[in-house]
């Protein structure tokens, strides 16, 4: 384990968390910007209509995460997670500098969106992984670090606070700008720090693969991935494809990986039978932050538009911008994950089961939407309503991340089979590519004039299933720490 600083975590962790907060800005800070850009008209954005700009959002979201699924692979297989957190993320910041390139059009987004992929790719979910392979597996300490790491995130989530004010000052592409500056300098003390605070954690692959299979998968990798690229050249050039189909696609592709991903974990023969055990209990968190993640997409979909078209932007003598509302949950989720942090360090041994804050977390998820469905049944088309009703939904939602996010993250390290040590952590993202998955399903269902039951039956199912997972609790907490200590599941 990684040397421990007088804070009670390692330093190590502290350079994870600086480029958490990259990260965090650069995400936020880019999707904020982006949807208004792809609504934008084409004086100054891409001029799409509402349900394609929401729809490309939501894939860009689902393929990121899907493609993480590489680069988690490579990390337990082939080269270790450290190489990749740095690698993934400078082709992420690269990509989100195309788009700060004005007059590239569809042609830069594109070019821009495939590099910001990669990126994601390549990076995967080595750096929540090898923040796991700091601590002991029951560690008391696991727990508090990760709600840091989804406070640091989330500072980094106050990015649309500054990107859209750079955005309606400077325009869309220097706010892209900032965003990819931002990320390349909080990579800075994770590079300088490597040698001298992680030791030999995370340098080599937990599992890996021999010379002559490993040769063998690189190729059949590069010769599938031409094949795609080909294919999609070809379906584009002939207008094969439209946004609805691919939405319609990969929403249903991204639902069924992690499903499957995670039946061939539970079959492999590396993994043990209390492995496989803990593994079939935690698809339960995995349904709950896809349908938690789901929720989220409305806000930076739906909600995004709505705050641009329905929402009054002077309030009190100021002025407030679209893309600053999604800082709002940034506060929040700073707030919330503070108070997480500092009750679970407290508490020690002594804190909920996460199957009980998990379940809380999702009961809350579904309050956000119940209580949005309300200005959006009450208020006619037209009427510009407070800014308050947004404010109170992001409210409700952030303190159920707060619950759900970093303890599902932290469980996933924790329980984690030892040959796949960082494929679990990405398949409980790619969880969250089933949620974007099933937000842009869900926009295809969304009716201009039905809002409130459209928000008012998403909230009633996230709030049935939190709390089936409340009424569940003890033998969902056996299950998921099969052959562990049970003393914080």
């Amino acid at each position: 384990m990684a040397k421990t600083a007088r804070g009670g975590q390692p330093p190590a962790f502290y350079s994870l968390a600086a480029t958490s907060l990259g990260t965090g800005f650069a995400t936020y800070g880019v999707s904020a910007i982006l949807i208004l850009y792809l609504y934008a008209a084409p004086t100054a954005g891409l001029g799409c209509d509402r349900v394609a700009a929401t729809q490309i959002l939501a894939v860009f979201a689902t393929v990121g995460f899907i493609a993480g699924t590489a680069g988690s692979f490579a990390a337990d297989r082939l080269v270790g997670m450290r190489k990749l957190v740095l690698a993934g993320n400078l082709i992420k910041a690269v990509g989100i500098a195309w788009l700060a390139v004005p007059g590239g059009g569809f042609a830069a987004l594109w070019g821009s969106l495939a590099l910001q992929v990669v990126g994601s790719g390549v990076c995967g979910q080595s750096l929540n992984a090898l923040a796991g392979a700091l601590y002991d597996r029951d560690s008391p300490r696991r727990a508090a670090a990760f709600s840091l790491l989804y406070i640091t995130a989330n500072i980094g989530a106050a990015a649309p606070l500054l990107t859209g004010a750079v955005a309606l000052r400077f325009g869309y592409h220097v706010g892209f700008a900032v965003a990819a500056a931002v990320l390349v300098l909080s990579l800075v003390p994770y590079w300088w720090g490597q040698q001298r605070w992680f030791g030999s954690i995370g340098l080599a692959p937990v599992d890996p693969l021999p010379p002559v299979a490993r040769r063998r998968l690189l190729a059949g990798a590069a010769a599938t991935l031409a094949v795609l690229g080909s294919l999609a050249a070809v379906a584009g050039w002939r207008r094969w494809l439209s946004v609805a189909g691919v939405t319609a696609v990969i929403g249903w592709f991204s639902l069924a990986l992690p499903v499957a991903y995670a039946a061939v974990m539970v079959s492999s023969a590396k993994t043990s039978a209390n492995e496989a055990r803990r593994v079939r209990y935690f698809v339960v968190f995995m349904i709950g932050n896809a349908i938690s993640i789901a929720v989220y997409g409305q806000a930076t979909g739906i909600l995004a538009l709505y705050a641009a078209d329905s929402v009054r932007l002077t309030y009190f003598g100021l002025h407030l911008t679209p893309a600053g509302f999604q800082t709002v949950p940034a506060v929040f989720a700073i707030l919330f994950g503070a108070a997480a942090s500092f009750a679970w360090t407290r508490l020690g041994r002594r804190q909920p089961s996460d199957t009980v804050k998990f379940g809380l977390g999702m009961v809350l998820w579904g309050l956000g939407p119940l209580f949005m469905a309300v200005p959006l049944a009450i208020f006619p088309a037209g009427v510009r309503v407070s800014p308050l009703w947004l404010v109170g939904f992001y409210a409700l939602i952030t303190l159920g991340e707060a619950l759900t996010s970093p303890i599902g993250t932290a469980l996933a390290t924790r329980i984690a089979p030892l040959a796949f040590t960082t494929q679990l952590v990405t398949v409980y993202a790619l969880s969250q590519a089933g949620g974007n998955g099933l937000a842009a399903l869900l926009v295809t269902l969304y009716r201009p004039g039905h809002e409130a039951a459209y928000f008012a039956v998403l909230g009633s199912v996230t709030v049935l299933f939190g709390l089936g997972m409340l009424a569940w609790r003890k033998p969902l907490a056996a299950g998921v720490t099969s052959g562990l200590s049970r003393r914080s599941s």
